[in-house]
């Protein structure tokens, strides 16, 4: 029988941080549910994991990193030998179809190798139906006894649902587990972030998206702010840009646009501190797949941009998530969001600001938040995904 707390995690970065930030996000998840595990993470670009996780030195191929009381092995995928031996996992996490590199495969797949291993496959994020028929559905590999099942994450019950964390509010207190009780005072965000007090009075809306233009974007936000003051002349907007490639085109536009509104930047945090940061908005801009876990099960108000693609077909996924949001709306209350996301996200249009300028106007006056909150509140039914892959391991028979 095999040891199934020794857990080997697969990790071939594709983007700077999107690929990595899901892994760790799991490994942390994992741990916090079984402290007693042993994990192996194999990861191709450790630079990235370095701003992820500051302990890690990204110029050592092989290290131990500390998390809370557990340890866990860092290895750089990048090595030309396996530095690991055949009895040091039994299973291994292939995440966003990664493959695996050489010297693992030479290991697996070697004449001599008898002994059964389970690959699990955790796959991209989505909200399309093939989500649900995939999950636990089994892979064949080129041996009888390396074995493989597809875990989808995804947005239904039918799936292994999201990466759920505890949130840390970085005074020494938790955050609600359900992710949609607001914190009744403001905190500062530690002293290294950068960032002041965030205060309750003004409207915080984080953007983070793919480089683009964002005049519309912009348009919209400074519409809303005099929509607005026409009943709360003291009203006012902060937008906290996260630095990097869609900050220069945001500001940009905000200069442009005469600074309607105040901009601040948000410099790169470490992923326990960003988790905490967005529950302190009141409205998300965000892009990718783990930012866009975060958003939905905060039960904030947030617009998700897809990754662009091929004969626009980010379009497909928009819509499918869409669908998934829908029944926690009024119909009056959702047509602003399905409105702009669609609009948001169809590169082959304008981005129009109108639909934009309502969906905010609907946040700030609680219209549409608690369909937010209610998406969430379903989302964290449906369970946290590393407790689902726990569970399904302990069901293995290897």
């Amino acid at each position: 029988m095999c040891d199934k707390n020794k857990i080997m995690i697969l990790c071939k970065v594709v983007d700077n941080f999107g690929d990595i930030g899901v892994v760790y996000r799991l490994a942390r998840a994992l741990s916090d549910l079984r402290a007693g595990l042993e994990l192996t993470l194999i990861v191709s670009n450790l630079e990235s994991f370095h701003k992820m996780a500051s302990q890690i030195d990204p110029e050592k191929t092989v290290q131990d990193f500390k998390y809370k009381n557990s340890t866990w092995k860092i290895i750089d995928w990048n090595l030309t030998q396996s530095p690991v031996s055949t009895e040091d996992f039994s299973i291994i996490l292939e995440c966003f179809q990664c493959g695996r590199p050489d010297w693992l495969e030479d290991l697996l797949f070697a004449d001599d190798f008898t002994r059964t291993v389970q690959i699990i496959q955790i796959d991209y994020l989505t909200a399309e139906d093939y989500a649900d028929e995939f999950h636990l559905l089994k892979s064949g590999t080129r041996k009888a006894n390396i074995k493989k099942v597809f875990f989808m994450p995804g947005f239904t019950d039918k799936t292994a649902g999201l990466i759920i964390n505890k949130i840390e509010d970085f005074t020494g207190a938790s955050a609600s587990p359900s992710g949609l009780t607001p914190f009744a005072n403001a905190h500062s965000l530690t002293a290294t972030s950068g960032l002041h007090t965030l205060a309750r009075s003004e409207f915080k809306i984080f953007f983070f998206a793919y480089e683009d233009d964002c005049t519309s974007v912009v348009k919209g936000i400074a519409d809303f702010q005099e929509k607005m003051r026409e009943r709360k002349p003291d009203f006012s907007v902060t937008v906290f840009a996260a630095e990097g490639k869609s900050c220069a085109p945001f500001e940009e536009s905000w200069k442009k646009a005469g600074t309607p509104f105040k901009l601040e930047k948000v410099p790169f945090m470490q992923q326990e501190e960003f988790d905490y940061f967005i529950t302190q908005m009141d409205f998300l801009f965000v892009r990718g797949e783990d930012s866009l876990a975060r958003a939905a099960l905060t039960g904030l108000p947030y617009i998700w941009q897809a990754y662009k693609q091929d004969e626009n077909y980010q379009l497909v996924k928009v819509n499918a998530l869409i669908e998934r949001m829908r029944p926690y709306f009024a119909p009056q209350d959702f047509s602003p969001v399905e409105g702009f996301w669609q609009n948001y996200n169809d590169y082959e249009k304008a981005t129009e600001s109108e639909a934009l300028t309502q969906m905010l106007c609907d946040s700030a006056n609680q219209k549409n938040t608690g369909g937010f909150k209610d998406f969430a509140r379903k989302l964290h039914e449906n369970g946290n995904l590393a407790e689902a892959l726990l569970n399904y391991i302990g069901t293995l028979s290897i």
